[in-house]
């Protein structure tokens, strides 16, 4: 994995309890699916999808019968993936592929109807320069009138002051998958840099035994970039694209304050 992103580290506790933290709760993707599988539907079935992480989406794209391709940079995440092809019949694992690869400068032999980035995963790009090259990179990618679909969250003014807050996680429980043990998941720092518009969070990992001993410990920083809205709608234009849809969840919701950020945006000439 490149090490520009010291997050989802390869056979890391992290990486390990992904779906077990992120997956079982609805927010803030309920309904995502379904709804890029309706715009699958539309652009001939033939999907990339970037930060694809352990295949959530892909996996349910190839399912319903949508050639899928799954890029992500962290090969930790890609085995994850990986691993659950074995739970699906052959004619839909003959339907999904993954690849690693940086979503801001990457180069596949082909051409895709649709290109989405789901659960906020854009937002790791953390330079306006890298989410122009980003987007340059997504439109070679697409079919002439291809469609792109960004999911990003708008940022809530009072979340984003300067500094250091307070605003620390609780600790959060998973099991390990593997060796059944409790995993806890803490946000120990949290700081924003309001004129880079990126936020910093230490995650702290530590796995118990059943006596409660601990077995491992672990860290990870996070760092990820806010974009504003209308920031968003010129960055699409300078890359080329002309916005179709603006929504607020995947339930087509207008644009509201400090909700999702949904983007479909129709690759220009």
């Amino acid at each position: 994995m490149d090490d520009k992103y010291n997050f989802y580290i390869s056979d890391s506790l992290n990486v390990d309890v992904y779906d077990e933290i992120h997956h079982k709760s609805a927010a803030p993707y309920a309904n995502d699916i379904e709804f890029y599988l309706k715009w699958a539907e539309k652009t001939g079935r033939s999907v990339l999808e970037l930060g694809c992480g352990t295949g959530r989406v892909t996996w349910e794209m190839a399912k319903s019968g949508v050639n899928v391709v799954g890029l992500d940079l962290s090969d930790g995440m890609l085995e994850k993936a990986e691993f659950k092809r074995a739970n699906h019949p052959e004619n839909v694992q003959k339907l999904a592929e993954f690849v690693q690869g940086d979503m801001t400068d990457f180069n596949l032999d082909q051409k895709f109807g649709l290109i989405i980035v789901p659960f906020r995963s854009w937002q790791v790009i953390i330079s306006p320069e890298d989410q122009r090259r980003s987007l340059q990179a997504i439109h070679r990618h697409l079919n002439k009138n291809g469609i792109l679909i960004i999911n990003l969250f708008d940022p809530r003014l009072d979340l984003c002051l300067p500094g250091e807050s307070d605003r620390t996680a609780q600790i959060q429980k998973a099991k390990h998958p593997v060796t059944g043990n409790n995993v806890e998941i803490q946000v120990v720092k949290h700081v924003n840099d309001t004129l880079a518009q990126t936020l910093t969070e230490i995650w702290h990992f530590t796995e118990k035994g059943s006596d409660g001993a601990i077995i491992r410990q672990e860290e990870e920083c996070l760092v990820i970039r806010w974009t504003y809205r209308w920031e968003m709608r010129y960055l699409l234009e300078l890359a080329n694209f002309k916005v179709v849809a603006e929504y607020s969840d995947f339930k087509g919701s207008p644009p509201a304050y400090s909700k999702e950020q949904i983007w479909i945006a129709q690759k220009g000439d």
